[in-house]
């Protein structure tokens, strides 16, 4: 998607985006591409738990995600 429409979703402030120099905002979108990739990861590991492992494979991801 565009980049300022990344960036406000990820939590900046549209004023603050207008003040990042070109290397400071590949760097924000770099992290975001990160974190979307561990989500990702994440949700899969969760969905392949879920659809095929037993009550404790079930069980012991849920401990882990468990804040």
């Amino acid at each position: 998607g565009n980049a300022i429409q990344r960036l406000i979703g990820a939590g900046h402030a549209y004023t603050d985006i207008l003040d990042y120099t070109l290397a400071q905002t590949d760097a924000f979108l770099a992290a975001i591409d990160r974190q979307e990739s561990r989500q990702l990861a994440s949700l899969l590991s969760v969905i392949a738990t879920g659809s095929q492992g037993d009550s404790k494979a079930i069980a012991r991801l849920l401990k882990e995600i468990q804040c």
